[in-house]
């Protein structure tokens, strides 16, 4: 049973004046459909509770419970209250204009009867409304209306209306919506997501004499009832955001420990990071969606008998190493973390210390003292004030549970008006750090800004403060106005696909839409200093990559009919162009000229000098570490297999070391690894590889351990053994092909 839910009866005005428009206008009850429309999505997206019904009036039929041969005719409720679903949604759909008269206020006494009717005896309703859409141009009878409004209040029964205007033309044109968020009026914000973006422009004529009285009387009943009157332009203004679902606070409750004091606190959530269920796309029949589906899955050996396996014999298991442990339930349940639930301040410390790096996980708690203990509250507060004047937050080990893992916390308070709280966020563990070496910039004369460009800095941070810069000089894209753009597509796309299945999406992106004022303003005020900023920090081509092209160039006058020269059997080496008229010095000066050259113009690891190659790449940065990796590798497998006997082992085994401590150091062992695994593979496939295989095990060259590198899930005992085994070894991640599979040697990055 959902307790605090509303019973919502939508009336909505069919009759002959909600069809009348001018060509080229939609007509108000095609606007009232739209927005229909959007309610009913609003309230299934959010999976609400609430119950609504649907009543038209001036419609062919009579079909509600006081209707008889002169009373209550031409109104007809097509849709019982319940929760709302397609099936409303298809009913708003079919909505035509009626030609019949109909009283609306015996429409709004229908709509009163079915909802007393509806949820007598039942219990969670907190609240029922009646939404009247009209336009106030069909003929009413209001001789009893003080009696209504009287049952009405008795009921609690608050009256909406909403409706093309409520006689503030004005007021409307000149004035945007009381949301702090600005939508144009022919924006696709203000469009609904279902009405193929019509504009919802309505003409500009004078009220008719039964206009004004209509709309008279129903401002008389929504006061009344302290309901609210709301135009179709505000009705479409707040609508076309999705709205997330609205989730009851539930508190959970501590005992807040800080040495011998105990107090009892509850903690809700503040914020957290919003995934609605409904983006979790399910499989369904595609030539039936309603059809119920089940899946049923199966698990087979990964070999030639493919047998399946039965749910008995399988068992959970963790990876060590290269091989799976199993572990039953009740080893399992040993190996959890026992601990007790709780909430205990183990130290204070200096806010400032709190970097907001160091801020963990998507959700932040409120924690405020539990109702009911009011000397316990008393302390509370004063803890909160005594943290709040010292600039202290407090640190906290949580533990929502016996079964539950514990976390290392932060509490900060906070103090606004009469309201006293402290907020928890979440800190990281040693494990959870990651820690970078970056060069230092301020090592670097040249890379110290100057006055001028700090100045202009200065100057786009003052043009693109948000602080004031909203209508009444109040702070601009604060987080309670700013939606998610991706989640709200989203919505749009699915309810758009729900209801025309086979037209194609095109939706603008509303979001971006509704704020374009005020960027459009941000992006004026800094034009003059973004263009500064261009101007002061200027990109300049540093012309360091130059190709060498002749020996000409390098060495002098030479016989033009010399061949060009083979540096040697690089093929990654660029030809530097220099300047043939350059003049040359001293031998030792064109020697550095030369080497240098050179080694700028190094792209890959060679044959020649693949160390020195290897590790000028890494230090440059370029290309990435996998691919210089993934190079070395290869030419590692390159001399070993191309070998004439054990002329290349010695520099294979060179290069093989340099890639070992790389790997070390960069923290990737598992390539490192992986490639030896499957050198001990090729020894026991390949002819004449065995001997390289012996010289790493009399060199002791074994897999990177974790007791070298932590990155590492292999320990020592494993390694040792790996040098001993005869057996060819599967490479880690076991899904790698084998050469004798693709005729050929692969990358190795290819075999992972």
């Amino acid at each position: 049973m959902a307790y605090n839910k509303e019973a919502l009866a939508l009336v909505v005005d069919i009759g002959v004046g909600m069809s009348d428009v001018a060509p080229g206008y939609d007509s108000p009850l095609q606007t009232a459909c739209d927005i229909l429309q959007m309610i009913v999505q609003r309230k299934m997206f959010q999976e609400s509770k609430d119950e609504l019904a649907l009543i038209l009036y001036g419609s062919d039929e009579s079909n509600n419970d006081l209707a008889d041969e002169d009373n209550y005719r031409n109104i007809n409720v097509v849709f019982p209250l319940s929760p709302a679903n397609w099936h409303l949604f298809e009913e708003i759909q079919k909505i035509k204009p009626g030609n019949n008269p109909a009283d609306l206020v015996d429409a709004v006494i229908v709509a009163a009867d079915h909802l007393r009717r509806e949820t007598e005896g039942k219990h969670g309703f907190a609240a029922k409304r009646v939404m009247l859409f009209t336009n106030a141009a069909t003929t009413f009878s209001d001789h009893s209306l003080k009696t209504i409004l009287d049952s009405l209040r008795r009921q609690d029964i608050i009256v909406d209306a909403i409706g093309p205007t409520w006689g503030q033309v004005d007021e409307e044109e000149n004035n945007q919506s009381d949301s702090p968020i600005e939508i144009d009026e022919h924006s696709d914000a203000a469009r609904p997501t279902t009405n193929n973006h019509h504009d919802h422009q309505t003409p500009k004529k004078p009220l008719t004499q039964q206009q004004q009285t209509g709309i008279r009387v129903i401002g008389e009943i929504v006061n009344n009832t302290e309901g609210t009157l709301f135009t179709f332009r505000e009705a479409l203004t707040i609508l076309s955001i999705h709205q997330a679902k609205i989730v009851k606070p539930t508190a959970t409750k501590y005992i807040m420990q800080l040495a011998d004091l105990k107090l009892h606190i509850c903690t809700y959530i503040k914020v957290k990071d919003n995934k609605p269920g409904i983006f979790r796309l399910k499989k369904v029949y595609a030539r039936d969606p309603t059809t119920e589906i089940k899946v049923d899955r199966g698990r087979y050996t990964k070999d030639e008998q493919d047998q399946e396996i039965e749910k008995e014999e399988l068992t959970d298991g963790f990876r060590y190493g290269t091989t799976f442990v199993p572990i039953n339930k009740e080893t399992l349940d040993e190996m959890k973390y026992h601990s007790e639930k709780c909430f205990s301040i183990i130290a204070f410390s200096d806010a400032n210390m709190m970097k907001r790096s160091l801020y963990l996980g998507d959700t932040v708690y409120e924690v405020i003292s539990e109702p009911g203990f009011e000397e316990e509250a008393l302390a509370f507060a004063g803890l909160v004030q005594a943290m709040y004047d010292t600039n202290t937050v407090a640190i906290v080990r949580r533990c929502f549970s016996e079964r539950s893992a514990p976390e290392l916390g932060f509490l900060r308070p906070h103090i606004a008006h009469d309201h006293i709280c402290m907020y928890y966020v979440k800190l990281p563990f040693a494990e959870d750090l990651r820690e970078f070496d970056f060069d230092n910039l301020d090592l670097t004369k040249k890379n110290q800004p100057t006055d001028e460009q700090l100045k202009c800095i200065d100057n786009l941070i003052t043009t693109m403060d948000l602080t004031h810069a909203d209508r009444g000089g109040e702070e601009a894209l604060q987080s309670e106005h700013i939606f998610n753009p991706y989640v709200q597509r989203m919505f749009q796309s699915i309810a758009r696909r729900a209801v025309t299945p086979d037209e194609p999406l095109s939706l603008s992106n509303s979001i971006m839409e509704m704020n374009d004022m005020l960027l459009r303003s941000l992006a004026a005020k800094s034009k003059r200093t973004l263009e500064a900023i261009h101007e002061k920090f200027a990109l300049h081509d540093t012309g360091r990559r130059q190709k060498i092209t002749t020996g000409d160039a390098l060495f002098g006058n030479v016989d033009s009919a010399s061949k060009k020269p083979r540096l040697d059997e690089n093929d990654n080496v660029e030809e530097p162009i220099i300047d043939s008229s350059m003049a040359v010095g001293d031998s030792a000066s064109f020697e550095a000229q030369a080497a240098a050259k050179k080694k700028a113009a190094i792209r890959n690891v060679g044959t020649v000098t693949p160390v020195e190659d290897f590790k000028f790449l890494i230090e440059q940065g370029s290309p990435s570490l996998t691919e210089v990796c993934k190079q070395m590798a290869n030419l590692i497998l390159e001399l070993i297999n191309n070998s004439h006997g054990d002329a290349l082992f010695d520099k294979a085994f060179q290069c093989l070391q340099c890639l070992r401590e790389t790997c070390m150091t960069k923290l990737e062992p598992k390539i490192f690894n992986d490639l030896e695994c499957l050198i001990k593979k090729y020894a026991s496939t390949i002819d004449g590889r065995k001997d390289f295989w012996k010289k790493l095990v009399d060199e002791k060259f074994t897999l990177i351990t974790n007791e070298e590198c932590a990155e590492s899930n292999v320990i020592p005992v494993e390694a040792v053994k790996f040098l001993e085994d005869e057996t060819p070894t599967e490479i880690l991640n076991n899904d790698g092909p084998t050469a004798a599979q693709d005729g050929e040697d692969e990358d190795l990055f290819d075999l992972i």
